[in-house]
């Protein structure tokens, strides 16, 4: 009985992984990252593409901006500001919206300018969850110091 229910669970295992390989295979076909679409550019030139960035440098005399993503590996990117309107300043956070024409250069269909602190903000918004975390946490378990492991609490088991 114990190995059946070990090949079970090894045999479960394989078709998760199997599963979550496919699943990244197929994730840059259907759903690509600006990353991915970079990389590809030829494949995605002249599509629309969004992304959120820090804006860098503004050339006001060419009318582009450089965007610097804020996800890693940051790439830059040139942005046309074309017919947009948005006042927009060195180090705020921009979403573009905009065609892909060329590597790293895009001409902005719309521009939303989102404040630093907006952004931050949804860090401070989880910093209530910690100690609430913590309390659920030591409401149930307890620390062994004899055998360095936690215990679950025998009142609120």
């Amino acid at each position: 009985m114990h190995h059946r229910n070990l090949i079970t669970g090894i045999i479960l295992i394989v078709i998760i992984g199997l599963l979550m390989i496919y699943s990244s295979i197929g994730h840059n076909v259907y759903d690509p990252d600006i990353d991915y679409i970079i990389k590809n550019f030829e494949k995605y030139n002249n599509t629309q593409v969004s992304f959120t960035g820090e804006i860098i440098e503004i050339n006001n005399i060419s009318n582009n901006i450089l965007i610097k993503l804020l996800e890693p590996p940051y790439h830059k990117i040139i942005v046309n500001l074309n017919n947009t309107k948005e006042n927009l300043n060195k180090g705020d956070y921009a979403e573009i919206l905009g065609i892909l024409n060329g590597k790293n250069h895009v001409t902005a269909e719309k521009i939303l300018k989102i404040e630093r602190w907006k952004h931050n903000l949804i860090y401070l918004r989880s910093l209530p969850a910690i100690p609430f975390a913590l309390y659920l946490f030591f409401k149930t378990w307890k620390f062994n110091k004899e055998t360095l492991k936690f215990e679950r609490r025998k009142k609120n088991a």
